[in-house]
Order: structure tokens, then sequence, then C-alpha cells
């Protein structure tokens, strides 16, 4: 009796022990049946030690087919803000304070002296040709544009498109206070001779600058007549010399020169072109000939050309559109061809269609030049004539020993053109200012 009592004791006593462990440790009812069903498959189905490495080899899989999915992922993001970027009409405005940074930074070694260079040569074209009432003679002495580069894009850059025509539009404002241009003026007797100094100079606007010719040149422009402002100071010129004081009008001379500069060469629909040739021969063109062919026009009206409302008659077609029907069959025109200082005619052709195909032979005296093509009605049995429109055809010598040609096109548009020397350009370009009419 005394044996089973004892056996009952220490039952109960293994009872309590293990539901004290249970209470401290609640996972051990559901670790031990993990364990026996462990052990069981281990012993009956299959060992763990064989497959622990193809699990180990299967999750890196999977990992790596995650890692790999994630930077598909990132890479088709990217693409398709590329594509976007690229494919979008218009781009959010954007500061351009790095470049200005980057500006400053390489503006006092590296551009400075080539702008310099390039723009004192334009200064001293220009004064030839442009003098005031008041001075005589006027050469340049010394052309430095000073320590401080433009500003770029201020208020912000954006894209946008027009047409086929993707156009960068960013502002520009430069106002620089240590320029040195030195001109040595004989001005009108009795006043002797005088130096003329701009010291600073100020000007502000909005820039275009439009890609063409897949990337072969950039042409750019001012939105609208920038605002310009010129400091002048004068100084004496030595023996019968105009004391240093202000001279009358030469200041205002000088911003109307720039300005109208400006105007004729690089504000809409004007723009000038730089080149960006994949090739640098290093050559540089002093001159050249030009073989001008005028070959025919069509769609021309005075009423048009000459800019009159004209007559407008219901179209007859099912989309009821109004057409402008004017056709002079007894317009008689005739254009003439100007370079630079040399003018070359073509016959009278009857018609609002004719056909001239004259040729010239016409010469360039730079590396730059603008073909300008004036129209104009001849009277029969007088030796008047009557102005109607004209246009222009600009070019420059690149160097990759090849030419760049653009015009104005329709609706303001941008018509350019590249060729290597001897190769022929047919260009159709549309009179400026009249609502029809193209050569």
């Amino acid at each position: 009796m005394g044996r089973w009592k004892k056996r009952a004791l220490s039952y109960d006593m293994v009872v309590e022990y293990v539901h004290r462990i249970i209470e401290e440790t609640p996972l051990i009812p559901f670790l031990i049946p993990l364990i026996l069903i462990a052990w069981a498959i281990e012993r009956w189905v299959f060992s763990f030690t064989n497959w622990v490495p193809l699990i180990v080899a299967v999750w890196a899989t999977m990992q790596y087919g995650t890692y790999q999915q994630r930077i598909l992922v990132e890479d088709l993001n990217e693409k398709w803000k590329r594509v976007i970027q690229n494919t979008s009409a218009i781009t959010p405005l954007e500061h351009c304070e790095w470049l200005n940074r980057l500006l400053m930074e390489v503006w006092p070694n590296f551009i400075n002296p080539k702008l310099s260079l390039r723009f004192s040569s334009i200064v001293e074209k220009r004064l030839k040709h442009r003098k005031s009432r008041l001075i005589e003679k006027i050469e340049l002495l010394e052309f430095s544009l000073g320590s401080s580069p433009p500003s770029l894009g201020l208020q912000g850059t954006s894209w946008l498109t027009l047409g086929d025509q993707r156009i960068m539009r960013l502002g520009f404002d430069w106002d620089t206070t240590d320029m040195s241009v030195l001109l040595h003026a004989k001005l009108a007797k009795p006043m002797g001779t005088a130096r003329i100094i701009i010291n600073n100079l100020h000007i502000k606007g909005d820039l275009l600058l439009m890609p063409v010719l897949e990337g072969k040149g950039i042409l750019y422009s001012f939105v609208s007549t920038p605002e310009v402002r010129i400091g002048v100071a004068f100084g004496s010129g030595g023996s019968q010399s105009l004391p240093a004081t202000a001279l009358p009008g030469v200041s205002s001379w000088l911003v109307k020169t720039f300005t109208d500069t400006l105007a004729k060469t690089m504000v809409e629909p004007r723009r000038r072109c730089y080149s960006l040739p994949a090739v640098d021969l290093r050559k540089k063109a002093v001159g050249g000939s030009i073989y001008v062919t005028v070959i025919s026009a069509s769609k021309l009206s005075r009423t048009c050309l000459r800019g009159n409302s004209l007559r407008r008659q219901q179209n007859s077609s099912t989309n009821g559109t109004l057409e402008e029907l004017r056709i002079d069959k007894d317009l008689q025109t005739f254009v003439e061809v100007e370079l630079e200082e040399l003018t070359r005619r073509t016959d009278v052709r009857l018609g609002s269609s004719p056909t001239w195909n004259s040729s010239f032979n016409m010469v360039l005296h730079e590396e730059t030049g603008t073909i300008r093509f004036h129209l104009y009605e001849s009277t029969p049995n007088s030796v008047k004539y009557d102005y109607l429109a004209s246009c222009e055809i600009k070019m420059k010598y690149v160097a990759d020993d090849s030419t760049t040609f653009w015009a104005i096109g329709p609706d303001s548009g941008v018509i350019a053109k590249h060729a290597f020397g001897g190769t022929e350009v047919e260009m159709v370009i549309p009179f400026e200012g009249a609502q029809s009419g193209e050569i």
C-alpha cells in the first residue's frame, strides 16, 4: 500500500511541474506537437538535412527575382519619364541657378574673351555704316565685356511646342558696370575729337532658343525688343579735343544703333544661328560665291501682298468654309535680289504664279550674309514700279565646311536647310507680312 502512495505523490508532482512550465511558457503546447511531427517526417518520410540547401537556394532565387523586378520597374519608370519629357508639348518652369553659377566660373577666361573678340568685329562694322551727324569718323580702340556675365532664366526656364518646332524660353538679364568699350571719334567742326567710353550696359528681355536641323544648329532671338540702357562717359582726345563733358545726342544715338541692330537681326521673327558642327576643320571663310536662281512665285495678289482686306466668297464645296478667292491675271511682277550692296533683277512676268528661272552669281564678303528678295509690280508703259513684298534667306558658313540656310516660314515658323559646298538647296519662302504669296 505504501509503494502505490509514493507513486501517486510522484505523479502529482510531475503534473504540477508540467502545468507550471506551461503557464510560464505558453508556446510549449504548440512546440511539442510540431517537434513530434518534424521527428516523424524526418524518421519515416524524408530527411531535412538533404532539403535545407534546396530550400535556401529557392529562397535566394526568389529574393534575386524580387530585386530584379524592382530594378526593372525603376528603369521603366525612368524611361517613361524621359518619354513624357521628350514628347510633352510644354515642360514645368525650372530655375537655372546652377547654370548662372557655372557661367560665372567660366566667364572671365573663356566666354568673355571669345565674345569680346566676336562683338568687337560686329561693332566696328556697324559703326562704319551708321554714324551720327555729329561724328565724322569713329574707330574702336578697346573692347571688353567686363567680369559680370548675363543672368539666364531668373524667372524660370521652360520648353514649349509650336507646330513641330520645340522652343526653349528663358529670361535674359545682363547688367554689367565694369565693361570697357573705348571709341575714338572725330567730331564735326569745331568740336575736335573725343574719346567715348562705354562703361556699363543693361539688356533685359526674353530669349527663345530653337534647335534646328536635328541638332546641327540653334536659332536664337528675343521675343520682343529688349530693354537697353548704355552708360557713356567722355574723355579728352588730345590736342584740339573736346573737354570731358557729355556730348548731346551721342548716348541716345548709341542706344538707338544698338537697339536697331538687335531688332533687325535677332528679334522675332528674325533669328540668328549658332552652329553645332560634329567636325571642326578649323576653317574660317572670308567670302564666297553664291549662285542664286529665282525659280517662280505663287499665290500672288495685289490685295494680299499689300495687306488690304480681301473679298470673301462662299465656297461651293460641302464643308461650307470661306476661301479667299483673288486671282490677278494681269499682275506683272519682277524680283530684285539683294546681297550686301549688290542687286540683281529678274525679267517681268505676267500672272499670279510667274516663272522666272533667272540665275545670278553674287559675291559674299563674310562668313555670314542675308539674301533679300523684293517683289515689285511693274506698270505697263511706265518706268514706275510699286513695291509689293519681300522676304530673306540668311546663311552662315559652318566649321565643317558646310553652309546653313534659314528663313522665316509660314506663321513665323522656321525653314532651315544644311548643305556642303557646291550642293544646291531649294527653299520655298513666304513673303513677310503678306496674307498669301511665296517664292
